[in-house]
């Protein structure tokens, strides 16, 4: 079964050197597609000095979005599962991918969502029940080509895409929890209210486009 790792990055020079080294070292992952939205800060040297033989890095020369960065570049992958993994990440281990892909085949999911560890009991277990936009995804290649297809991508969104499509098409979706994985924090933290706000908006609107829609 060859895995091909998609990873969507913009300006992550703090957790960039970690997420790739746990890819590169783990023997589930075949290839990995680093897919650089055009930072401006150190992240192109840092993926440049950690480029393994079964990493791809594509630098993209302006920001155009996760969303339309992942639909640009990984077309083409071969392989027979897709996994994506948000570069901002914290405390991702190799036994994450493993847990995964083991949940992918065993469930007969054709997407398995993995769910961040919010370090509250509280929290990890009313967090299945909302709106899944999580970035840690494996699914089908044959499904992550037919959802990259459609045309209505807003800058984020993607998740909320996939989630739409496999519903619609009645496929599994299975959710495990990555114990002990975060993310370095949200937009607010990181790129201001604003950045914060467009992010809430482009989720909301894809959500409100994906009202009535039919997949072929």
């Amino acid at each position: 079964m060859k895995v091909t790792a998609v990873v969507p990055v913009y300006n992550e020079e703090k957790t960039i050197k970690g997420v790739l080294e746990v890819l590169s070292s783990s023997k589930d992952i075949d290839e990995i597609l680093v897919i650089d939205d055009g930072s401006t800060d150190k992240t192109p040297d840092i993926i440049k000095r950690l480029q393994a033989n079964k990493m791809e890095y594509i630098k993209l020369k302006r920001n155009i979005g996760k969303d339309n960065a992942i639909r640009k570049c990984a077309k083409n992958i071969n392989s027979e599962i897709v996994m994506i993994f948000d570069s901002d990440l914290i405390g991702f281990e190799k036994h994450h991918i493993e847990n995964m892909l083991n949940a992918l085949v065993e469930e007969k999911a054709g997407m398995v969502i993995g769910l961040r560890d919010k370090g509250n009991f509280l929290a990890n277990i009313i967090m299945p029940y909302f709106p899944l936009t999580g970035g840690e995804r494996a699914l089908r290649t044959n499904i992550f080509k037919e959802i990259i297809k459609i045309p209505f991508h807003e800058r984020w969104g993607l998740e909320w895409i996939m989630n739409d499509y496999l519903k619609k098409k009645k496929l599994k979706i299975a959710k495990i929890r990555l114990e002990g994985v975060d993310h370095i924090g949200l937009q607010t933290k990181k790129y201001g209210i604003m950045a914060f706000l467009n992010e809430i908006y482009s989720f909301i609107l894809t959500k409100i486009r994906l009202f009535g829609v039919k997949y072929d």
